[in-house]
């Protein structure tokens, strides 16, 4: 028995952790943008009855002033991310990857509290909302998620480039599981019964990760204990001058010379991170308005059914077809046909007209993960066994920065093209998968330099 719990232990790891994040994450996405509108109104009108209704509710002066508050939201959990998950990365090469995993999901225990505050204490101003922001976004939130666990996977990996990226696919498809399960529970609870059951399952998803991390989770690798780390390195020294030490190794593993044109390998997978996550970003900021928009005219219920199947199929593409296709072509390969079916999903969301065209939408872009799942993997092989965590902290806080920039392209110019053609912004993101194609096939074409790296076509 302990045997067979140990084998299964190095089976399940860091998905079931993602998996919780990621429902947490879009359980809370509608409830806290309707609870920022109900704090809103009330502040304006004093009048509960008024509140209640959502068709009075949504006045321009609601609605102008709950979007005022939503990107400050948005600016806080984004920049707040970057500083913590810049030096987390490489404290983890040297205190585990269980350490860095707990962080968020202890301070968004904090956060749920504060949302629940909100809601149960009508006198509480809306703008409590930013301290939930803020303890989100001061362990690094997502991005440290994302850069614990992808650098246990290729602890665990170091060995098997296949094994690594099937690894790396599989805990890439539970953020789109995730989405999926969060997106219909979230939506089915605040309006069924209420945003105290909604906070409360975000809460429960958090307590439930905690406990899988203590009693299920063990580091891949034999680690020093985090006070004995901290006690030795603050010998003499300030500790603003250890966090930059740790911001530094993030810096030394991206830009540090390599063998060969590992370098510049590297910096290029990094920008197509950086491109794929813009493009992601800036589809969930303007997919709602678009297909609201005659002649599509999807409602809400509508919208939700299309995010869900969608978030169902690219989770499907990366747990079932890409295993599958693996037998046949070669990783990068594959990587390149996931962009070229993604840039056609948005050309055809540009141009659709109907509901079953959006539809087709889907299914067209369900290979749409791959490319990224190739790409952590062949990253993490560029480095070595102690740059993982900061390699991926480094790669994951340039993804931080997409949520801003990717709002200020996309939904600047989505009311621009809106009089003459709506699809625009789509096809801009088209042209944004064309350039990771590019970058893809240049990166297939240099020489392999190092056994662990495998890009041949």
């Amino acid at each position: 028995m302990p045997q067979c719990l140990e084998k299964l232990r190095r089976i399940v790891t860091v998905e079931p952790a993602i998996f919780f994040y990621m429902t947490s994450t879009f359980i809370m996405l509608p409830a806290y943008q309707r609870l920022v509108m109900d704090k809103v109104c009330l502040e304006l009108y004093k009048d509960s009855s008024i509140c209640s209704d959502s068709e009075q509710r949504e006045t321009e002066e609601v609605e102008s002033r709950s979007s005022y508050i939503l990107l400050l939201y948005t600016a806080m959990t984004s920049l707040v991310s970057i500083p913590p998950a810049i030096i987390l990365g490489s404290w983890s090469d040297q205190a585990g990857r269980r350490s860095v995993m707990l962080l968020p999901f202890i301070l968004s225990l904090l956060s749920g509290g504060v949302l629940l505050a909100m809601v149960l204490v009508q006198n509480l101003s809306v703008y409590w909302c930013l301290l939930a922001a803020a303890f989100i976004g001061l362990t690094g939130g997502h991005v440290s998620i994302f850069l614990s666990s992808f650098s246990f996977l290729a602890d665990i990996t170091m060995e098997s480039s296949s094994s690594r990226t099937l690894r790396m696919a599989i805990a890439e498809s539970m953020i789109f599981v995730g989405g999926m399960v969060g997106f219909l529970l979230g939506g089915f609870l605040t309006q069924e019964f209420g945003l105290v059951a909604a906070f409360g399952a975000y809460t429960a998803c958090h307590v439930l990760a905690i406990l899988y991390i203590l009693l299920w989770l063990r580091d891949p690798k034999p680690i020093n204990s985090t006070l004995s780390i901290l006690s030795t390195e603050n010998d003499g020294q300030e500790s603003g001058a250890v966090i930059l030490k740790y911001a530094r190794m993030s810096f030394r593993a991206v830009f540090k010379r390599r063998p060969g044109q590992d370098r510049l390998k590297l910096h290029l997978l990094i920008l197509c991170t950086f491109i794929n996550n813009l493009v992601a970003i800036g589809d969930n900021s303007v997919l709602l308005l678009y297909l609201m928009y005659e002649p599509r005219e999807f409602t809400t219920a509508m919208f939700g059914v299309f995010n869900s199947a969608k978030m169902f199929l690219l989770g499907a593409g990366l747990l079932g077809l890409f295993p599958l296709l693996l037998h046949c072509l070669k990783e990068m390969t594959l990587a390149k046909l996931s962009v070229v079916f993604r840039a056609a999903s948005y050309v055809l969301l540009a141009f659709s007209t109907n509901t079953w065209m959006v539809y087709l939408v889907a299914v067209v872009g369900m290979p749409g993960g791959i490319t990224q799942a190739v790409i952590r993997s062949l990253s993490s092989a560029i480095v070595g066994p102690d740059e993982q965590g900061a390699m991926f902290s480094f790669s994951a806080s340039v993804e931080a920065t997409c949520i801003l920039i990717a709002a200020i392209i996309f939904n600047g110019l989505y009311p621009l093209t809106l009089p003459t053609f709506p699809g625009m912004p789509f096809i801009i993101m088209a042209t944004f998968c064309i350039i990771v194609f590019i970058l893809m096939q240049w990166i297939s074409e240099m020489p392999t330099t190092q056994p662990r790296l495998m890009l041949q076509d």
